[in-house]
């Protein structure tokens, strides 16, 4: 449990559907082009990150190796 400022105390709650959770932290303009990407995209912050994220997963599975050592390496 979290104490609040008042002396109570606020609980965690778990997601039920995404059991596992993490921290992004994003600069000031990255944070301002997800929120805008989002709402242009009519979904939250959260479903679009997952969405991103999925996406650049899948990309990575498709890429063949030698395209990855040509840009960069690996995700």
């Amino acid at each position: 449990m979290m104490p609040l400022e008042d002396g109570g105390n606020k609980t965690m709650s778990r997601s039920k559907n995404f059991p596992y959770a993490m921290t992004l932290r994003l600069s000031t303009p990255m944070q301002a082009e997800v929120e805008n990407l989002a709402y242009d995209s009519r979904m939250p912050k959260a479903q679009f990150i997952r969405t991103v994220l999925r996406r650049a997963i899948a990309d990575e599975y498709a890429l063949p190796d030698q395209y990855r050592q040509v840009h960069g390496g690996a995700l």
